[in-house]
């Protein structure tokens, strides 16, 4: 960053010419860590300005390297115009500013930073405490209910928005200052090896989730490789995914809690962190991860409703939003997609397969064991192109697992 800060010093005093700025850089990476705007992904560093005015430049971390301009970019542009389009219509959001090198045709970025600027917000980042990394939340009745009634605020005021986008992908700007819907930036496999690398927009999920487990088909090991097919079969055959979607709304991508900033009281002061796409109604207002981080879901495949979760339908209903009250219900379909590209055997294969009652087809109905469900998906898929080319990289035929089941029963005895 010291390398770099004349450059970006430059850069925000085009945006705020009348003002003098200082860059606060912590004294040694220590102490960076340790502030409240160093994350897994992003780090911040203040900007002072002369007249009280605070803001935060966004920098992407990059681990040793900087990644290619055609993947940042795209990241940084998103963002930016998502959270105009939120500030825009009323949403408690940084205002946020893209470099000069992607305001102004013709710049080049002559830093090895891949950066953007945000206005301060007041708070700190929200902290959900847990029983373990597979445990319940574990807040005090009192303060679940507080964190209840401040997250359903935050998805009452997204599903208030009128949006005018008609597919389902990330927001971008345009070069005369509006926002169009374009490929989504996401994290892990949904990507292309090559330029373009992002996919979309798509008309419906179910376009969007076979491109997602196309992605992951690429590179996966032989169990994860089944499993996609798995996934594709019931993606393919989801009567609720391949409906065109007459409306649509932001959802955050990442939701973990700590993208809420909240003061000494626990109350919301903001949203941080907008990476997020446009989406259906039903995939937008279901629950994420945050509140199902359990062994039940994960080891046992089940997909009721978390204690979390039925205060939040209570919420809604009291509140007047019914249909909200709706998608967290019906809203474990997807949650379960949202592990395409990752798949973990600890994850019970049933509970997947549970969230596509009434569409999975007649003759599909592998076993429930992991080791007589290899033998089932290899049988099934056998003709299927490019299975053929992972079993032989990794070593793998019918046989094979055949005798690894046998052994497997036989130990069970």
């Amino acid at each position: 960053m010291h390398k770099s800060k004349d450059h970006t010093l430059e850069d925000v005093r085009q945006l705020r010419p009348l003002n003098h700025c200082s860059l606060i850089i912590p004294d040694n990476v220590e102490a960076l860590q340790e502030c409240k705007w160093y994350a897994a992904y992003n780090v911040h560093f203040l900007l002072d300005f002369d007249d009280g005015v605070k803001w935060l430049i966004r920098v992407r971390q990059n681990q040793g390297h900087q990644l290619p301009s055609d993947i940042t970019g795209p990241v940084i542009q998103s963002e930016v115009a998502t959270l105009k389009v939120l500030r825009d219509n009323g949403m408690s959001v940084p205002g946020a500013y893209l470099p000069r090198y992607m305001r102004e045709t013709g710049q080049k970025n002559e830093t090895t930073l891949d950066y953007f600027f945000l206005t301060f917000m007041d708070g700190t980042p929200m902290e959900v405490p847990r029983s373990g990394y597979m445990g319940e939340i574990t807040l005090p009745e009192d303060q679940l209910q507080r964190f209840i009634n401040e997250y359903s605020k935050i998805q009452i005021q997204l599903r208030n928005l009128k949006l005018p986008f008609k597919k389902i992908g990330c927001i971008y700007p345009q070069t005369n200052g509006d926002v169009e819907v374009g490929p989504i930036v996401s994290r892990g496999c949904f990507m292309n090896p090559h330029p373009p690398h992002f996919m979309g927009p798509f008309r419906t999920l179910k376009d969007m989730y076979l491109s997602k487990i196309d992605s992951a088909l690429r590179r996966n090991p032989v169990d994860a490789y089944l499993w996609h097919l798995e996934l594709r079969e019931l993606v393919s055959s989801c009567t609720e995914l391949a409906k065109v979607p007459d409306e649509l709304f932001i959802k955050h991508d990442d939701k973990k809690g700590d993208e809420m900033m909240v003061d000494l009281e626990g109350n919301v002061t903001g949203i941080i962190d907008w990476e997020a796409y446009v989406t259906t109604k039903k995939d937008a207002f279901s629950t994420p991860w945050l509140f199902n981080r359990s062994f039940k879901y994960v080891r046992e495949g089940l997909n009721s409703l978390t204690h979390p979760e039925e205060l939040l339908v209570k919420q809604y209903e009291n509140l007047g939003y019914p249909n909200l009250a709706d998608c967290v219900r019906k809203g474990r379909l997807y949650l379960r997609l949202d592990r395409i590209g990752y798949y973990d055997s600890a994850y019970k294969k049933s509970g997947f397969r549970e969230v596509f009652q009434g569409d999975i087809p007649s003759d599909f109905d592998p076993p429930e064991n992991d080791v007589d469900w290899r033998i089932y998906m290899m049988r099934k898929y056998r003709n299927t192109e490019g299975l053929g080319e992972v079993l032989q990289k990794f070593g793998w035929s019918i046989e094979r697992a055949e005798e690894e089941a046998k052994q497997f029963h036989e130990r069970a005895l």
